[in-house]
């Protein structure tokens, strides 16, 4: 099996075209190196320790290493490679980080948001009381948008919330008993935001920003969907059970859709 390279604006288009379970990026840097910067949904598989840790790989994915530059995913696709333990296609990201065009995020993913979650019942509570926050965040920001042109693209986005949150509560409703959506989601407090924003903090982001509020608060929404599919993505290569797995591929896919929307307005920033 050889070592394929592949370009940043190629990487871009696989992304958007791939499903999540499809492939896996591997950041071989190290944890400083990616706390401060990393590809969404990468995870962290330092070269340092990747040869006592090559059993984290999937055997049926593509893999898609990168580094700072491009030299140590080499190594580290080399390491995969003859490990015998990859059945999938390898590639390595040419320039590394430092070529990649798209959007890179800032912050370890937010598992704190998680702490002390022990199953799946519970991850999808927390995560619906995540999306309330999310709603509560676009519902906020319609108001700020009303009578601009980012007032339907802003009310969407609070509908696919709450779509996004029902998604969440057929997956609940499969293994647990639970309220009738409408007075559950009611009664979450939605004080955290998807990724693990404060919803207050979120808020008063927008509201101090005097130039350019359209620009402001698309770039915002894109930084929490992406740390939220960050989030989701990063949950479903550690999850244990196929069950579990399964439920945060899909929220990572759902976020993701999210994201797409939120470039496609964009333009209607400088309209």
């Amino acid at each position: 099996m050889g070592i394929e390279q592949i370009y940043p604006e190629d990487l871009s288009r696989y992304i958007s075209e791939k499903k999540e379970t499809d492939y896996l990026l591997v950041d071989v840097r190290e944890r400083g190196e990616y706390e401060s910067e990393h590809i969404p949904g990468a995870k962290l598989l330092p070269l340092s320790e990747l040869e006592g840790r090559l059993d984290e790989l999937p055997e049926d994915r593509e893999l898609i290493f990168y580094c700072r530059s491009g030299h140590r995913s080499n190594v580290g696709a080399m390491f995969a490679r003859d490990s015998g333990l990859v059945n999938g296609a390898i590639y390595t990201l040419i320039g590394g980080i430092s070529g990649w065009e798209g959007k890179i995020l800032t912050g370890f993913p937010r598992f704190q948001t998680l702490e002390g979650v022990s199953d799946l019942s519970q991850t999808l509570e927390r995560a619906i009381n995540m999306e309330k926050g999310a709603f509560l965040f676009y519902e906020t920001m319609v108001t700020l948008s009303s009578g601009l042109a980012r007032e339907k693209t802003v009310e969407k986005l609070s509908r696919m919330e709450v779509g996004h949150a029902k998604a969440i509560y057929a997956f609940l409703s499969k293994i647990k008993q639970v309220k009738p959506f409408e007075e559950l989601f009611g009664e979450l407090k939605g004080d955290i935001v998807e990724g693990g924003w404060d919803l207050e903090a979120a808020v008063e982001r927008v509201r101090e920003n005097t130039e350019n509020a359209c620009l402001f608060m698309c770039e915002l929404a894109l930084e929490l969907e992406y740390r939220a599919y960050d989030l989701y993505r990063n949950l479903a290569e550690k999850a244990p059970e196929a069950d579990y797995k399964r439920a945060m591929f899909f929220l990572s896919e759902q976020e993701k859709a999210h994201v797409r929307l939120l470039t496609r307005r964009l333009p209607d920033c400088f309209n």
